[in-house]
């Protein structure tokens, strides 16, 4: 059944359940668990991948990836939920009236037909993103679709190293639901950033709400004045972006997660001098913590694997 597999989420997080989150250089590993609005949780760790194994979300190398799905077993897993991102992934929002599930997705389906008919056996799914006030009874909605071979590919590789996979979710998506849960961002116009290597995943939220994806590559060698240039020139994109006429919202913070110390000390600084951001990394969260270490808990490690378990 592809994508659609939400449903089964509340039940099976009556449990510990782990979350996988794929980068092209590792993979996040997440299990925790559930209570109201708390995450809990008892495990985390990173599996380094092979380079060449993954590319823009795309397995490259079976024989790689199924190594480092195989160190899973030395902790017990054998059930997860996926959360992947690539550029392959078709997706937009959307506004509708009050219809039945198969009525959404006929409509999802024809509003992606609009953005990419050269894609062939396609797998559509949408989320709820929240009410749209401007039409009573109307909803806002992401629209997403995915080649069906691609949405393969990781059932066949994690099948044959005996994982199951519960359900598979868009990075982009379990993002906006993470920000809901997160203090600090009402009414706010601000931007997320993630740096996975050379490519750098931007997503734009005016007021609150999910408003635009953004991928850059970058091309200079990390850790390099070029490399923090490409990444000044992609936010100063952003700032547009926001305060262009359709939207005339001023970007005023940036959130960036995937750099280490030193990279954020230098980067964050050249944001704010040069382009007048405020810039951080993303706030803790009192509702989010782990078992043991005083209960402290680095959302920014594991970005999308909290964010499918804040996913209602």
């Amino acid at each position: 059944t592809g994508l659609y597999l939400v449903k089964n989420r509340v039940e099976l997080y009556n449990g510990n359940i782990e979350i996988e989150e794929f980068e092209n250089e590792k993979i996040f590993v997440v299990t925790a668990e559930v209570k109201g609005s708390i995450v809990k949780v008892s495990d985390c760790f990173q599996l380094p991948l092979a380079e060449g194994t993954m590319l823009n979300g795309v397995i490259i190398d079976e024989y790689g990836l199924k190594n480092s799905l195989n160190e899973l077993s030395e902790h017990g897993i054998d059930k997860v939920h996926l959360v992947v991102d690539s550029a392959k992934i078709l997706a937009k929002t959307a506004v509708v009236p009050k219809m039945k599930e198969k009525e959404i997705i006929q409509f999802v389906k024809d509003e992606l037909s609009n953005v990419d008919d050269n894609s062939e056996d396609v797998v559509f799914d949408f989320a709820y993103l929240g009410p749209n006030e401007e039409v009573k009874g109307s909803h806002k909605i992401l629209c997403v679709g995915v080649e069906r071979k691609f949405i393969e590919s990781y059932l066949d590789v994690f099948h044959e190293c005996h994982i199951e996979i519960l359900s598979i979710d868009y990075a982009i998506n379990v993002l906006i639901s993470l920000v809901k849960e997160l203090s600090g961002f009402i009414d706010k116009t601000y931007a997320i950033c993630q740096i996975d290597g050379q490519n750098m995943i931007s997503v734009v939220f005016i007021n609150n709400e999910y408003a635009l994806t953004n991928r850059t590559r970058l091309f200079a060698n990390r850790g390099t004045s070029d490399y923090e240039s490409e990444i000044l020139n992609a936010v100063s994109h952003l700032k547009q972006f926001a305060s262009s006429s359709q939207h005339d919202q001023p970007l005023l913070d940036i959130y960036f997660f995937g750099l280490n110390q030193d990279e954020e000390h230098s980067l964050f600084e050249k944001i704010y001098t040069t382009l007048d951001l405020i810039t951080n990394r993303l706030p803790k969260s009192k509702a989010i913590y782990m078992e043991g270490k005083d209960g402290y808990f680095d959302v920014n490690e594991y970005v999308y694997c909290i964010g499918s378990y804040k996913r209602k």
